[in-house]
């Protein structure tokens, strides 16, 4: 009982409330108890994520916020398109464009604004917007405009390549792109690829709008100027960044 009141008085001396050492309630994640309860039973998958309600009365950094943001709302996904189909179409993406323009196309599904790996895609994808202006480079994003504006701006600007804003994600899933799975984005070698990209690059986690979501896939595919697919596959893991070089090699760009 000593003990519980000198750790109290403690931390108010140096401003802590007391309460910050009280643990989340964790019933509604893991249930009241061993028995049949409402914890026990199927979970709504549109509830908030149970990170959200372990960190609901925590004050976490701006970065770390989106991970209280709920799964993405389920839609049907495509299978993804493979070398020598036809590219999947629909109403924010038809290849070849629809004002009848006819040109080789690199495709970039980013993963989220704020995300160290799509931001070292995307300045790939800008170098090589710039390197072959006779290739038209898209960039897909499912934040909002004003997140995915203000993130283009902190990276200097999209230069050459054509944003294409997709929050329902209506494109993502035309490509075959869905929610990852939890070793997708929390393996260890993302985690030691994030570091490195980190400490080699500078390119490090910013902070992530309420509108992006961590669990969204990345992918990146290439046309033809009829509108083929010749390279490209969605991302493996988190840390997967395209080899744009291969890109080129199919197009038989040089």
């Amino acid at each position: 009982m000593l003990s519980k009141l000198s750790t109290k008085i403690a931390l108010r001396k140096v401003g802590i409330p007391s309460s910050a050492l009280t643990l989340p309630d964790t019933s509604s994640i893991f249930g009241a108890g061993s028995g049949s309860g409402s914890g026990s039973g199927p979970r709504d998958p549109n509830a908030p994520s149970p990170l959200s309600s372990l960190l609901s009365g925590i004050q976490v950094p701006a970065s770390l916020k989106s991970w209280q943001s709920p799964l993405p709302p389920p839609v049907e996904i495509a299978a993804p398109p493979i070398e020598g189909t036809a590219a999947p179409s629909c109403m924010k993406l038809s290849l070849p464009f629809k004002d009848g323009t006819k040109r080789p196309s690199v495709i970039v599904f980013l993963r989220h604004c704020g995300c160290p790996f799509a931001e070292k895609t995307f300045l790939l994808l800008r170098t090589l917007a710039n390197k072959y202006p006779n290739i038209s480079c898209i960039a897909i994003s499912h934040c909002s405009s004003q997140a995915t504006e203000k993130w283009l701006k902190d990276l200097g600007g999209a230069w050459a390549v054509q944003i294409i804003i997709d929050e329902d994600r209506e494109v993502y899933a035309h490509w075959g792109l869905g929610i990852s799975s939890t070793y997708h984005l929390m393996n260890p070698w993302t985690q030691i690829a994030a570091r490195k990209l980190g400490n080699e690059e500078g390119i490090w986690a910013r902070d992530v709008d309420e509108s992006a979501n961590r669990w969204v896939i990345g992918g990146a595919w290439c046309t033809n100027n009829l509108g083929s697919i010749q390279w490209g596959r969605a991302n493996t893991t988190a840390d997967d960044i395209p080899k744009f070089e291969e890109a080129v090699q199919k197009l038989g760009i040089k």
